[in-house]
C-alpha cells in the first residue's frame, strides 16, 4: 500500500477585460501576438507547486473576425502563478473569464 498525502484543492474565476491599464486584446497590432498577463496568489501556501488547470469560461469578442484565444497559466509557483491570456492578427477581445484549480499539497 503506497503512502499518499492528502491532497489541497483550490479554484477561482478570474476576470480579465479592457478596464486594466495592462490590457492589449483589444487593438490589432499588425499581425503580431498581444497577451495579458495577470498574478494569481493562492489564499493559502501549497507544500510545493501544485498541477494548475484553467480553462475558459466566457469571452466577450468582435464578431468581425476570427476568435483566436490562448489561455494558460505560467510561472507556477507554491504562491501562485501568473494568468496569461493571448491573441493574435485582427482578433479584438473586450473580456475573458477564466476558471482555474490548483491541486497539490
Amino acid at each position: 500500500m503506497s503512502n499518499v498525502a492528502p491532497l489541497s484543492l483550490l479554484s477561482a474565476v478570474v476576470v480579465l477585460d479592457s478596464t486594466l491599464d495592462h490590457w492589449s486584446l483589444l487593438e490589432p497590432a499588425g499581425g503580431l501576438r498581444r497577451s495579458c498577463r495577470q498574478p494569481v496568489v493562492f489564499e493559502r501556501q501549497f507544500a510545493a507547486p501544485p498541477l494548475v488547470h484553467v480553462g475558459l469560461v466566457g469571452i466577450d469578442a468582435s464578431k468581425d473576425d476570427n476568435l483566436r484565444l490562448s489561455v494558460r497559466a505560467e510561472s507556477i509557483t507554491e504562491h501562485g502563478f501568473t494568468l496569461s491570456v493571448e491573441t493574435w492578427l485582427n482578433t479584438k477581445i473586450w473580456s475573458v473569464e477564466v476558471s482555474w484549480l490548483a491541486i497539490g499539497s
